[in-house]
């Protein structure tokens, strides 16, 4: 998904998690693959700052709707352009709360990256 991306568009973009633990899990299983640090304003992750503050393609991932309904609304009020990129599986079929989530790639933000980020942050 990521080296999908044009290498020019990598260059400004971040990867946002919707929670701590797909942050972790990113940065932990993605490590060598030249995934960058992942970003997730959940809790005090929050606090580490929205990655590259001038972004403009944000790659999204987030749970299942059962989780966290109205996701792909919150994105499309913050994006001028939200597709959904891919669907998180397992190959195992173990239906945990990521089960049925989605990667989006995020395009034409409505204000800088590091503007949102503030607003984006939450303790749920």
């Amino acid at each position: 998904m990521w080296t999908g991306l044009p290498a020019r568009q990598r260059a400004n973009a971040v990867i946002f998690t919707a929670d701590y633990g797909e942050a972790g899990a990113l940065d932990e299983l993605g490590r060598g693959t030249g995934l960058p640090t992942a970003v997730s304003s959940h809790h005090t992750d929050g606090w580490w700052g929205p990655g590259h503050p001038h972004a403009t393609t944000v790659v999204a991932v987030a749970p299942g709707p059962g989780r966290m309904p109205g996701y792909e609304d919150d994105l499309r009020r913050n994006f001028r352009h939200v597709r959904v990129a891919a669907a998180l599986l397992n190959p195992d079929g173990v239906r945990n709360v990521e089960w049925g989530g989605h990667v989006y790639v995020c395009t034409g933000p409505r204000r800088p990256w590091g503007g949102m980020w503030r607003d984006l942050r939450n303790y749920t």
